[in-house]
């Protein structure tokens, strides 16, 4: 893992539900992060094919997003908007998770994010907004 990788992965995982989702830090760039999830029962759906409740993988995708732009952009940036879409079934096993910035703006930021099964097949996909906080130029008002 990169001393880049490492430090974000750090970061992450100072909240707890992140530490619970025990998300790691496959690999980090200024135009994609991947993130691996390991599967436990408690993300169950309660169904008999034990799929993975659409609330976790529907977080997973938020938090790579909002993570890809704090990884680009250094800051934190708050979610305004996340649409998620669930495309198929996610059975027990770990999950990956990549994250790329779409557009990168002064006040509102675009990141995309694909959840994938241990097959590598998509299982959902999202897209958030999320609030910018370029800084200001020297003089200027906030």
């Amino acid at each position: 893992m990169s001393e880049a990788a490492a430090e974000l992965e750090e970061r992450i995982r100072t909240a707890p539900f992140h530490r619970w989702l025990d998300v790691r830090v496959l690999a980090v760039a200024p135009e994609e992060l991947r993130l691996a999830a390991t599967w436990r029962p408690e993300w169950e759906n309660g169904t008999a094919e034990r799929s993975t409740h659409g609330g976790i993988l529907a977080a997973l995708l938020d938090l790579a997003a909002d993570w890809c732009l704090v990884a680009t952009q250094g800051a934190p940036a708050p979610t305004i908007d996340f649409t998620t879409h669930f495309l198929r079934a996610a059975g027990p096993g770990d999950l990956v998770v990549v994250a790329r910035p779409v557009k990168l703006g002064r006040s509102l930021t675009v990141a995309e994010a694909e959840v994938l099964d241990a097959a590598g097949k998509r299982v959902a996909v999202g897209r958030g907004t999320y609030a910018s906080f370029a800084p200001s130029a020297p003089g200027e008002r906030t």
